[in-house]
């Protein structure tokens, strides 16, 4: 039986790589583009975001007292009324504050509201 595999070579042929079939290639930078595509969704699924004061850059905590502008942005409430005390205007969209509660009619206070 070994006899009759002797008339046989059994060489893979040399082709080189840029010698390879377009199927190959769209195969190949499919699956890296698949690959790519869930590494993204796997580690953005890891990575949650906290939300932030903009006064003051630090997290909200459950037990924290926000208040909320007119335009829904929200602050540590103390961190609002301190920039509100320099600034009349909402620290993250810039507009002012007063000429937003005259739009919704409504008179702005610092909410009490509580997280979590």
């Amino acid at each position: 039986m070994s006899s009759d595999f002797q008339h046989y070579s059994f060489r893979m042929p040399n082709i080189g790589f840029q010698n390879l079939p377009l199927n190959i290639y769209i195969v190949v930078f499919g699956t890296a583009i698949f690959v790519f595509i869930l590494s993204l969704l796997f580690c953005s699924a890891l990575v949650q975001t906290k939300a932030i004061c903009a006064v003051c850059l630090e997290e909200f905590k459950p037990k924290d007292e926000l208040g909320i502008c007119p335009c829904k942005h929200a602050f540590h409430r103390k961190c609002l009324i301190k920039w509100l005390e320099v600034r009349k205007v909402c620290p993250l969209c810039n507009m002012p504050v007063l000429q937003l509660a005259q739009l919704h009619k409504q008179s702005f206070a610092p909410g009490r509201c509580r997280i979590g």
